[in-house]
């Protein structure tokens, strides 16, 4: 199962990260996996070109970290969770969104 992870303080994304494989079917054919990369890289690198995020990436993992929260970063951020729920609901095996915020007050997952 992909595990996708944002973070929030203060109303803000401050970061993501997305962990695993979906095992919805093989390398190569995996679209749950190909959706998922695709959504999730594509955020990573306007949000690293736009706003100074890091990125990181490797064995089946991907994060992104803001210095600094923006209303583009929002809305990027906010997007893309909302694209991740909308998969989720079509694969609720190979899949799950959560949102944590403020050092863990509170947990919001998609259902």
């Amino acid at each position: 199962m992909i595990k996708i992870t944002f973070y929030r303080l203060s109303e803000h994304y401050v970061s993501f990260t997305a962990n695993g494989h979906s095992r919805f079917d093989v390398k190569g054919k995996d679209i749950v996996c190909a959706a998922v990369s695709s959504l999730v890289q594509h955020t990573g690198r306007i949000l690293h070109d736009r706003c100074n995020a890091v990125t990181k990436k490797g064995n089946g993992r991907f994060e992104v970290s803001l210095k600094e929260h923006s209303d583009l970063s929002d809305l990027l951020i906010d997007e893309l969770y909302r694209s991740l729920c909308d998969l989720q609901e079509q694969f609720p095996e190979n899949l799950s969104v959560e949102v944590k915020g403020d050092a863990n007050r509170y947990t919001n997952v998609c259902s």
